[in-house]
């Protein structure tokens, strides 16, 4: 039977959906935007257009499913999004692959975001829904190279709001494959899977990794959790987001995502990507242009 596939043109959903296709699956992804969905993921792919968030539209997509895979939108209302979807789907036996945060957030009274993952998760395990919950770390694609990375370019510093401390970043593609692994195999129904890179590395590691790379200075900024706060509500983020990345980076700069785990290889025989390897990756076209 072929997985659903939620979140399928965000940062990790491409990637579950690639890993399927390389396994010989023929994923079905439902999205807004049908066009951006062919335009991104090819026409090899059964698109539903449709919101989530509706009964009858999530039933229809869902037909003949064995696996939906539960991503949605950061947002506000992320967790009722997630929870109408776990409600749909009751007493179906579908099982839900569900995307959640930063592991060592996901309690009942972290950051936003993260207290809504928390709130989802129980609801999921109490269901009697076949689950299955994946916890990674922040990502690199969105730490390191849409946030540091472009304001070093128009600066000439990264701004560093862990101080000394180290995260064990994860690759999205790492993720994507973890998780169509567990879409495709029942190894870890009913278990809460905490993804990280293979090992922790600063934001002062991460600035001569850059620097060596690129052959140019890459200063560090020292800021605290709260200056990043202030700074997003100046450039007109919510209020609830900025406390948000706040608070999260409060965690980080505590030491609390520093934590490594072998989860990434127990799961797809291979070891998670580097921060050397990606920064190899996302800088060559820079280098080359240079």
């Amino acid at each position: 039977m072929p997985a659903l596939i939620l979140g399928a043109t965000g940062n990790v959903g491409p990637h579950v959906v690639r890993e399927l296709q390389v396994q010989g699956e023929h994923p079905r992804v439902m999205v807004r935007d049908a066009d951006r969905a062919h335009a991104l993921l090819g026409d090899d792919v059964d698109v539903h257009a449709g919101d989530m968030t509706d009964p009858a539209a999530l039933a229809a997509a869902a037909d003949g499913v064995d696996t939906v895979f539960l991503l949605s939108p950061h947002g506000f209302s992320m967790g009722d999004a997630q929870l109408g979807v776990i409600r749909a789907l009751r007493r179906t036996g579908i099982r839900i692959v569900k995307l959640s945060g930063t592991s060592s957030a996901i309690t009942p009274d972290g950051p936003h975001a993260c207290r809504q993952h928390w709130e989802v998760e129980r609801i999921l395990q109490e269901s009697g829904q076949p689950f299955v919950i994946l916890r990674p770390n922040s990502f690199l694609q969105v730490l390191v190279e849409r946030l540091m990375l472009p304001g070093l370019n128009a600066t000439g510093t990264i701004m560093n709001p862990l101080g000394d401390a180290g995260i064990s970043l994860i690759d999205a593609r790492d993720v994507g494959a973890v998780a169509a692994a567990t879409i495709l195999r029942h190894d870890w129904d009913g278990q809460t899977l905490v993804l990280t890179g293979p090992r922790a590395v600063t934001y002062a590691e991460i600035a001569d990794l850059v620097a060596a790379r690129t052959g140019r200075p890459a200063g560090l900024a020292q800021v605290t959790p709260a200056d990043v706060r202030a700074s997003l509500v100046a450039r007109g983020t919510e209020e609830w987001e900025a406390e948000h990345f706040e608070e999260m980076y409060a965690l980080f700069r505590a030491g609390e995502s520093a934590f490594v785990t072998d989860t990434v290889e127990q799961v797809t025989g291979r070891a998670p990507r580097t921060i050397e390897a990606f920064l190899d990756e996302v800088l060559a076209p820079a280098e080359a242009a240079s």
